[in-house]
């Protein structure tokens, strides 16, 4: 008992018995607000549960379980890297009917937005290639990349991480090139890109296929046909090198570098469709010439 309840205690004969039940119960109260057990709890106040509760006491919560999104849920799931030896694509003749559009680099977040918006639109299948250098312009699109990913509509493929020619590197090198942007893609995007390897400006040799087949990318995909816009380039042109050299079970060379590439999109599903083809990814493609 507090010190001031014992002097109260001693006088208690000259107090009337209500008096001294009302002053035991003030001081049961004022005792209490010192306990944690009290309702003003500042994450209890707003109804939330606190990101770190601190351990060992009465207050700590349970964690919160959040059940998995349907994304994620569908990604497909990331194998562990098969090695083996390389093969160079850049068509596959025996997938009539389709053609592989692939899309490179994307340092234009506003370009890389709209090839987005036209996927979801138009329901079209494609690759995308990129480099994880550019991955702060990729931030606002990835939820929306990995709903199209989980609905088969989009594929990535190893581009490296900053697109330097990499028959200049050493095998380190080259390594580090593939390794860093392997794990960018999967931290961002939930799933690998293995076993498609784009090189940079389609420069490789035996060796550089040799190392990238060592790291489980056992297709190098270079291309049958080029849009020709990894520069500024008017939609007339564009429009025109994609109908030169393009063929059944081709594979197409664009880029989401500039804002022509998006807005001639439908342009271009209308000229697959005039020649009797249909968009696919690389895996698909592939599976179709099998």
């Amino acid at each position: 008992m507090f010190p001031s309840a014992r002097r109260r205690a001693s006088s208690s004969a000259r107090l009337a018995p209500a008096a001294i039940l009302a002053v035991l119960v003030a001081l049961a109260a004022v005792a209490g607000c010192g306990s944690t057990g009290g309702s003003d709890r500042s994450a209890g106040s707003t109804g939330t549960t606190p990101s770190t509760a601190p351990s060992g006491t009465a207050d700590t919560l349970p964690p919160t379980t959040v059940a998995p999104t349907t994304t994620a849920a569908t990604l497909p799931p990331i194998a562990p890297a098969a090695p083996g030896p390389a093969t160079v694509l850049s068509k596959v003749p025996a997938a009539t009917g389709k053609v592989a559009l692939t899309f490179d680099d994307g340092f234009c977040g506003d370009c890389v937005g709209a090839m987005v918006g036209d996927l979801e639109r138009t329901g079209a299948h494609v690759t995308f290639c990129p480099n994880g250098t550019y991955g702060k312009v990729w931030l606002p699109y990835i939820d929306r990349i990995k709903a199209l990913i989980a609905k088969g509509q989009l594929q990535i493929c190893n581009h490296t991480w900053d697109h330097k020619k990499i028959t200049t590197l050493s095998a380190a090198q080259l390594t580090d090139e593939i390794n860093r942007n392997e794990q960018w893609i999967e931290d961002t995007f939930g799933v690998t890109a293995r076993p498609y390897f784009r090189p940079p400006y389609g420069s490789h040799n035996a060796t550089t296929d040799r190392i990238a087949g060592s790291l489980g990318y056992t297709s190098v995909i270079v291309w049958s046909s080029t849009l020709s816009d990894s520069i500024l380039q008017p939609p007339e042109t564009v429009l025109q090198q994609l109908q030169t050299n393009l063929v059944p079970g081709g594979i197409v060379l664009g880029h989401l570098n500039y804002p022509t590439t998006g807005q001639v999109f439908d342009q271009m599903l209308a000229v697959l469709a005039q020649r009797g083809l249909v968009p696919v990814t690389i895996s698909e493609l592939v599976a179709a010439g099998a």
